[in-house]
């Protein structure tokens, strides 16, 4: 038998062996240190973002609609808090 027939793949696709390789990358072994890791990493972007354009920046995050927001918050907004408290 040829050296051919005998590989066999390890993933099914490229984007299979891409998250695989991420995922060992980092050393998560659990879906809570995944979310942990998410967190973090969107912490440390909006803190790059205050340093780069200034301001307040707030994340939210959502795992049940896989769904990541960073945004600036609006002056308005803090304004309005501090009257209501």
């Amino acid at each position: 038998m040829a050296i051919i027939h005998q590989i066999r793949r390890k993933y099914a696709n490229k984007a299979e062996e891409t998250v695989a390789d991420l995922l060992y990358g980092s050393g998560v072994k659990t879906e809570e240190e995944m979310e942990t890791v998410i967190k973090r990493k969107a912490a440390e972007i909006s803190i790059a973002m205050a340093i780069l354009h200034g301001g307040e920046w707030r994340v939210q995050i959502d795992h049940n609609d896989p769904f990541v927001h960073i945004t600036r918050r609006l002056k308005r907004n803090r304004q309005l808090a501090a009257k209501r408290g």
